[in-house]
């Protein structure tokens, strides 16, 4: 749902221009997305390849996050799941919807 934009059409004298207010046939300055550093290693070669995938976040389309995220999820059960000091177990195929 798009919220109404409550802000005067032309910014009061001294302001146009500034952060957050409008001028004429102008959009708001929005403020830049600070993302998080990249995760710190574990030491985990299995978590740090999932947590890895977490890099690619800014350069993903928002829509798609949610996928993103669920391989990160699915990456980081294998890596509970795999015995130490043994190869790390084949990737899975993506889960149905709903499927836990």
């Amino acid at each position: 749902m798009t919220e109404p934009i409550n802000v005067p059409v032309s910014a009061p004298q001294g302001l146009a221009g500034q952060e957050g207010h409008v001028t004429e046939n102008a959009e708001p300055v929005r403020p830049e997305v600070q993302w998080p550093d990249p995760a710190t290693p574990t030491g985990d070669p299995l978590v740090d390849r999932a947590l890895a995938v977490l890099d690619n976040v800014p350069a993903t389309h928002v829509a798609e996050h949610g996928d993103l995220y669920a391989a990160v999820h699915d990456s980081l059960l294998e890596a509970l799941d795999a015995e130490p000091g043994l190869p790390a177990a084949p990737q899975s195929t993506p889960r149905p919807e709903g499927d836990s």
